[in-house]
């Protein structure tokens, strides 16, 4: 009972830790991917700039050269974003137009990381990023590979039309913003959106190192007049309150999975102690043949610890198969079960045990003796 009840504990926390873990490497990986990145987009480009000028008036590729010209600017790339509606679900997704297929699309595009299949070649084309593969198999919609699939695109002012476009790859950016939509040839973008040639959705300047972000923002603020009508943004800032948030999460995660992990504690005392009354004329004995009291605690906090990292390995078992299950019909790698999370586990598993022991232990150590052998 005493390991059942660790095993327990121990399989939430380790259900909850790879959760924790897993979205926090997906935050990191955004991070890393956005490093020294500044967007620059239309006024009324949502959250900020963020979603790469997602659903704002379109800003002239001239700024571009503008650009590239400023110090400390390392790369300068254009995108036209649009927005889908699968006609089988009510949802929307972005599509991510890039304008250079040719030498495999600019720094940190998604046509360098596809994971599986293939560049756009065909004019109706595009790779779907794996976080929107995985959102639509959740919502039990399965995008395969080489599928044509039918959206609905509302092209400037004209009425909803209708687009069949075919998936031919599966990339991981690990922008989980550009991984959660499509990519293709900006044509494919613009004539969804009814872009016009020379403009973009968003132009994304790639700063040499991040020291010198501050100042590249204010330079382009100079020579492109932001503020008027455009906005100048760094997505690593706005990811700020995002991770802070992810932070205040993890800790509400820890405290369940402390609670569980206590209350398996808890069996590991009861059961401990119940022993420990049970096997009264053990210590009684022991005792006179010249055991020490601290003989007798280590032998009672041995067992009792010994119990309690059996029940963490058993616990890590059963949240390794608790999370098989949870990918495996959801569909979502949201979690990571790693050896830091493992090692957290065990070691939590083994600070319950040796407090759980310690008042078994004590009771252990005063057994009298004497007491004992007159009931002999």
């Amino acid at each position: 009972m005493a390991v059942l009840g660790v095993a327990f504990g121990c399989a939430l926390m380790t259900f909850l830790f790879s959760i924790s873990s897993g979205m926090e490497k997906r935050m990191e990986r955004t991070f890393n991917e956005v490093s020294g990145q500044i967007v620059i987009s239309g006024r009324d480009s949502i959250f900020g700039g963020m979603l790469m000028g997602m659903g704002s008036s379109t800003i002239p590729g001239e700024y571009m050269d503008v650009v590239k010209g400023l110090p400390h600017i390392k790369e300068v790339f254009g995108q036209v974003s649009v927005i889908l509606r699968p006609e089988a679900a009510n949802v929307v997704m972005p599509l991510f137009g890039y304008d250079s297929l040719g030498d495999m699309g600019p720094a940190g595009a998604p046509f360098k990381n596809i994971i599986e299949g293939t560049v756009p070649s065909g004019p109706n084309e595009v790779i779907m990023g794996k976080s929107l593969k995985e959102y639509m198999e959740l919502l039990d919609i399965p995008y395969e590979m080489g599928g044509i699939y039918r959206f609905t695109v509302t092209p400037g002012d004209n009425p909803y039309q209708f687009k069949e476009l075919k998936v031919v790859g599966i990339y991981q950016s690990g922008n989980e913003i550009l991984d959660g939509g499509f990519s293709a040839d900006d044509k494919l973008a613009r004539d969804i959106g009814n872009i016009n040639d020379g403009r973009y959705s968003a132009i994304v300047a790639q700063v040499d190192d991040l020291e010198h972000v501050d100042a590249a923002v204010k330079d382009i603020n100079h020579v492109t007049g932001g503020g008027k009508s455009l906005q100048v943004t760094v997505p690593r800032e706005l990811l700020v309150p995002l991770k802070s948030l992810l932070n205040s999460l993890n800790n509400f995660l820890l405290a369940i999975s402390l609670v569980a992990v206590v209350a398996g504690g808890l069996s590991i005392s009861v059961v401990m102690l119940l022993s420990i009354i049970e096997r009264r004329k053990e210590f009684g004995i022991l005792k006179a043949l010249g055991w020490k009291p601290g003989d007798v605690v280590f032998m009672v906090m041995v067992e009792s610890v010994s119990l309690s990292v059996l029940g963490a390995l058993l616990g890590v078992v059963m949240g390794y198969a608790g999370l098989s299950l949870a990918v495996k019909y959801m569909a979502v790698e949201i979690a990571l079960l790693n050896w830091k999370v493992v090692s957290a586990v065990i070691f939590y598993g083994f600070l319950v045990g040796a407090v759980g022991g310690l008042y078994p232990a004590w009771r252990a150590k005063n057994t009298p003796p004497a007491d004992i052998m007159r009931t002999l």
